[in-house]
């Protein structure tokens, strides 16, 4: 390092350090900064502390030209072990004549056998394949168990796992492998957010967003920067922070890197235009997400772990839904959620998202409104209703009150059927109130 970079790392002005190292004045490190010298400087034994702060008085009592001869004596005698020698070396005290007292093969064997010493310590690792693979398992069944199993369990399980791969990270191991565990972490993160969102707890999601980037960056996976972008960008625009959430889906996408997240960002930024009135913005975003599908580049994230950072065919149906409701556009908004409904029921069990579901149905019975049919918007929003408390996710209060306001509109205000079908959404909004108790696969 730079003397700059030592003494921002230190935390001590860059002239300190400058002193410390030219030796020629009575400035010599405090305790404090001794015991700092000795951590960044892998030193920690009390003879290298001793030996560093003699070094500094001897050198302070001195003139430069009086040093030449006896320091060379001193430094002579005051080595008897490799540690001691290089901490010589690292006081500055062996400059000059004083360089000359050094045995030569005690200089270059103590130089060997410090790199044998650094690369034994740098081998031993407290992560090995097997806890890796393991880590890499439980990151998979979490993210796929997520979209059918309510969060609040689930939430647990991620939890105990981002704790063990933080008390690992605490440890040591290859650099590579630390990487992994940033990764990990990072992807234990984003899942963490997600469910906060489920939650309603949009602040303790978005600093969950945030860690999960700074573990993006660290490992340098594009694959999770780009998820990252597109979970933070869901959460501003459930904030009412749509200009905000455009923003990060679009910076997203100079890391979507595989044809699905480039298509879950197109979709994500249509759906927040959508909701800012821009009919042609959203077009063009569905234009663009239409020509991504058919790229055949995938990554392991949003291709190979799925579940929760998966954008498949139904929710990309789900998500042109929900898009068309807020664009007024009735029959795009019926045919999509319609076929997302299709392809949820059909689909397998363990890959079947009732979070997702149960909105494309309540955007399929708005859509149904719209186009004046209580019946149609009563038969399919039904199921939803009938959802039990733990799978009831805070997006759906919203959804369902924004369907109530329509019921309650001059087009059905006296229909019998209409005020029946209001009862029941506001005993689902008034059972969901307790939001500790709440747990449900989020969409996004």
């Amino acid at each position: 390092m730079s003397i700059r970079e030592f003494a921002a790392h230190l935390g001590v002005h860059e002239r300190l350090v400058s002193k410390w190292e030219a030796g020629g004045a009575r400035v010599h490190p405090r305790p404090v900064n001794q015991a700092a010298l000795d951590t960044s400087l892998a030193r920690s034994d009390e003879v290298v502390r001793a030996r560093f702060a003699e070094l500094i008085d001897v050198t302070a009592d001195r003139s430069a030209s009086d040093l030449q001869a006896p320091r060379a004596n001193s430094v002579r005698a005051s080595y008897s072990s490799d540690a001691e020698l290089l901490a010589l070396v690292d006081s500055g005290a062996m400059r000059g004549d004083a360089s000359a007292a050094i045995s030569e093969r005690d200089l270059i064997m103590a130089a060997a056998h410090e790199a044998s010493e650094h690369a034994g310590r740098a081998e031993a690792t407290n992560v090995g394949p097997t806890t890796l693979e393991q880590l890499d398992a439980d990151v998979t069944r979490i993210a796929n168990d997520y979209v059918h199993v309510p969060p609040v369990p689930m939430m647990v399980e991620m939890l105990r796992v981002r704790r063990r791969v933080y008390r690992l990270l605490e440890g040591r191991q290859r650099p590579a492998d630390t990487g992994h565990l940033y990764l990990l972490a990072g992807t234990l993160s984003g899942l963490l957010a997600n469910a906060s969102t489920d939650l309603g707890h949009h602040d303790a999601a978005g600093e969950q967003a945030r860690a999960a980037w700074a573990y993006a960056e660290l490992c340098g996976h594009n694959g999770l920067r780009a998820w990252t972008r597109g979970m933070q960008a869901l959460i501003d625009y459930q904030a009412e922070r749509p200009r905000r959430a455009v923003l990060l889906a679009q910076h997203g996408q100079q890391y979507a890197e595989s044809a699905t997240a480039q298509v879950r960002l197109h979709n994500i930024e249509a759906r927040i235009w959508s909701k800012l009135g821009s009919t042609e913005d959203t077009e063009r975003c569905v234009r663009a997400a239409d020509a991504a599908r058919s790229g055949g580049v995938t990554d392991t994230l949003h291709d190979e772990i799925g579940g929760v950072f998966g954008f498949t065919e139904p929710k990309s149906h789900y998500y042109a839904g929900a898009t068309f409701i807020h664009l007024g556009q009735a029959e795009q908004a019926l045919a999509a959620t319609r076929r997302a409904i299709e392809l949820y029921a059909s689909g397998p069990v363990e890959q079947r998202s009732y979070g997702a579901e149960a909105l494309a149905r309540v955007d399929n019975a708005t859509a149904h409104l719209i186009n004046g049919s209580l019946d149609g918007a009563a038969e399919v929003v039904g199921p939803v209703l009938e959802l039990a408390e733990d799978k009831r996710i805070a997006q759906l209060e919203e959804r369902l009150t924004g369907l109530r306001h329509r019921l309650a509109g001059p087009r059905f205000r006296t229909a019998a059927q209409a005020h029946a079908l209001d009862e029941r959404i506001e005993e689902f909004c008034g059972a969901s109130a307790g939001r500790e108790q709440l747990a449900a696969p989020h969409p996004g």
